[in-house]
Formats: structure tokens, C-alpha cells, sequence
């Protein structure tokens, strides 16, 4: 098995350890074809990047292209509304080369509406399995909504954290050739969801470090083992070389 790209990683951009240059040098050690510098967009509370700095990460990634590996701009974009708004700012639209979306509990939603379902409806759902499953219906909705939406490429750890119904998402992402992340981070709190995703619908997956610290960068090797374990048909995993050994 041989990781051919690692499209969600992190640097000291946003909350992780390292440069945009150290993730590039650690992608080059790997020998991947592609690393993606996908840091948090900026209604992430405390480690979201400001909208004025976006351009500049732009010119950073840039400047280290022509490379072996290729360095993408990504984002990791949040979900912001029911209606499936994100916070990607216009301007850096056109640039990125991947848009990657998911849910995430410590956000500034999009509207009055939209607070009280990211935090007062989150509330009430510790004291009643009423309000859990409206809020589980209420994440899902948001989730498919931005992906029925948004040019999305891959949708980050779903269900880390917060519910949702993996088997509709799964279905909608199948349907508009959106990937589904096995994130090696979380692997644990995600497993179920990736397991229902699999067993219920053809979607195609992407393995990912959500690498904090550029030692992390195409470390797959507990995705694959966890896809395997699941019976995941290999060719459904787009950024992986089954055959050949890691290098």
C-alpha cells in the first residue's frame, strides 16, 4: 500500500505545529503525489483563519509549487446554516483547488435561527431524546443541503462529534461524486458512521491525516487496516496504491 495524497492537513496557520514548507517537505519523504494545506475556515471559533489572511496563505502555497508533490490549497470549510451556507470567503473561491466541508461544534452560524440549533437545540439534546433527534435530522439536513449546493469535493470526519444519519449523507455524496473522509485521526469516533456509509451506499472514499504536526502527513496505514476490516472495496478508496509498497 502506497498513500498517493494526503488532502487534508494542517499547519501553525490555524492550531497545528509546522509550516506550509514542512508539510510540503514531509509530503516530498512520503514520495505522494499531492499534499493539501486545508486549514479551518474562518467562523471556526479560536483556530479559524481570518478572511483578510486568506489571500496571503494563497501566495505561500503558491510559491512552493513546480514542486515533485504537488502543495493544493484546500480549505476545510464549515457548515454555518441549515440551509448548507459555508464560510468560504468569495474571494478565495476561485482559488482553491479543493473544497472540503464538515461539521463542526464550535462555529458563529450563519442567523439568529441558525445559533439556536448549533448551540441551544445542542443543549437540550443532553436532557431529551426528543430534541436529540431533532438535532440529528437538523445536522444531517445541514450536511446534504451543502453538498447538494457547494462544488464539494470531500466531506471531513462525519459524525465526529456531532450526529447525523450517515446512510442519507452517503447516498447524497454518492449521487454527486462527493467522497466521504476516513479520517485517521478520529478513526475511533467515526468508525460507525464510515462502517453504515459502506454497507449502504457506493459512495467513494479518501483517506486523510488530518495531520496536526508534518510527521502525521500519509500516515494511512489504520485507515486501511480499518477499511479492509469493513470489507471496503479497495477501488473505492481514489487515493491509495494498493499494489504497490509505501516507499
Amino acid at each position: 500500500m502506497r498513500p498517493l495524497a494526503d488532502y487534508h492537513t494542517h499547519t501553525r496557520w490555524s492550531h497545528a505545529s509546522g509550516s506550509v514548507e514542512d508539510n510540503l517537505r514531509a509530503a516530498e519523504a512520503m514520495s505522494l503525489e499531492a499534499v493539501g494545506i486545508a486549514e479551518h475556515g474562518p467562523n471556526m471559533l479560536f483556530i479559524g483563519v481570518a478572511r483578510r489572511r486568506w489571500p496571503r496563505l494563497a501566495e505561500k502555497i503558491a510559491a512552493h509549487n513546480g514542486r515533485a508533490t504537488r502543495l493544493l490549497f484546500n480549505i476545510e470549510a464549515n457548515v454555518i446554516s441549515l440551509e448548507g451556507d459555508i464560510d468560504l470567503p468569495a474571494d478565495v473561491a476561485a482559488h482553491i483547488d479543493m473544497l472540503l466541508v464538515g461539521l463542526h461544534p464550535h462555529v458563529i452560524p450563519k442567523g439568529l435561527e441558525n445559533w439556536w440549533t448549533y448551540y441551544g437545540l445542542r443543549w437540550l439534546s443532553l436532557l431529551s431524546r426528543r430534541q436529540r433527534h431533532k438535532l440529528y435530522d437538523a445536522y444531517t439536513e445541514a450536511l446534504i443541503n451543502c453538498v447538494e449546493r457547494h462544488p464539494v469535493d470531500i466531506v471531513v470526519h462525519p459524525g465526529y462529534r456531532l450526529p447525523i444519519d450517515s446512510a442519507a449523507l452517503a447516498a447524497a455524496c454518492a449521487r454527486r461524486g462527493v467522497r466521504l473522509e476516513i479520517n485517521c485521526r478520529h478513526l475511533d469516533a467515526i468508525a460507525a458512521d464510515i462502517s453504515i456509509a459502506a454497507r449502504t451506499s457506493q459512495v467513494e472514499f479518501v483517506l486523510s491525516s488530518d495531520a496536526h504536526h508534518p510527521r502525521e502527513i500519509g500516515r494511512f496505514q489504520s485507515g486501511c487496516t480499518f477499511a479492509d476490516s469493513l470489507g471496503i472495496d479497495r477501488a473505492r478508496i481514489i487515493n491509495v496504491d494498493w499494489q504497490e509498497k509505501q516507499r
